[in-house]
């Protein structure tokens, strides 16, 4: 077996490792995003409601009116979001090829430029140039990185992240309802939510820190804290608008 084929399999090899980035890693964004922000809304409707002092089912009406309306909500915002980065992405794309062809050199110099500042320069730089404009898809891919920040694949597959977004949504924000769903007695279903939403917002955070490979603390830490503040000032709300409004059952 010669030397390439086994650098060859080697490398096909090194690249399955995990090292290289979980499967999950190009939608961790949404699931956390969807994931926080169903606990954290759908606690805050039974905190509030608690809070207010409430009936139980109104608990559950307009937990699971928030759990699918803004879920709803967030994963179209989601899908509509990257669809117009998308859009984006093609129009400056096609500018960039029309500047290509109107003005070849300045694109050239543009290139050049752009790899001299990552520490290229002489022949090698020459080079690279050389390669890089040669094709002028290739070329307007590196000028869509260099100049714009964005890539094909950033701007790609707006469904598949909308739906990641409403599933990590429904499953992370029906957690807090679950006691009242399933009829838990009324002296500890509000102490059992805030656990279990506790338990959630752990859980979440320690997915993003697997995923992200970040420390196993710091995950968990983050999105237990952002969650209570949101779960604190829901609950003051509903505290003080019982005081102050005076809504009776």
């Amino acid at each position: 077996m010669s030397k390439d084929v086994i650098a060859s399999e080697a490398l096909k090899k090194h690249m399955a490792e995990d090292r290289h980035g979980s499967r999950l890693g190009p939608v961790i964004h949404d699931i956390v995003y969807g994931g926080n922000d169903g606990i954290v809304t759908t606690f805050a409707v039974v905190a509030g409601t608690i809070g207010a002092d409430l009936p139980h089912y109104v608990v559950i009406i307009l937990g699971l009116a928030n759990l699918f309306a803004d879920g709803t909500s967030m994963a179209s915002g989601s899908f509509l979001s990257i669809k117009s980065e998308m859009d984006q992405y093609k129009r400056l794309r096609k500018e960039e090829l029309q500047e290509i062809e109107e003005i070849p050199e300045m694109e050239r110099e543009e290139v050049k430029l752009a790899y001299a500042k990552k520490g290229f320069s002489g022949k090698e730089l020459d080079a690279i140039v050389k390669t890089i404009t040669a094709d002028n898809d290739r070329w307007a891919d590196v000028m869509m990185q260099e100049e714009h920040g964005m890539t094909e694949e950033s701007a790609s597959q707006p469904l598949l992240h909308a739906i990641m977004t409403f599933i990590s949504f429904l499953l992370f924000g029906s957690i807090p309802l679950m006691p009242y769903v399933f009829g838990i007695h009324e002296d500890i279903r509000f102490k059992v939510a805030t656990f279990s939403t506790f338990a959630a917002l752990v859980l979440l955070g320690l997915t993003r820190s697997i995923v992200t490979r970040e420390r196993l603390f710091r995950g968990p830490l983050e999105i237990v804290s952002v969650g209570a503040l949101g779960a604190l000032v829901a609950y003051g709300v509903g505290v003080l608008l019982r005081g102050t409004v005076g809504v009776a059952f």
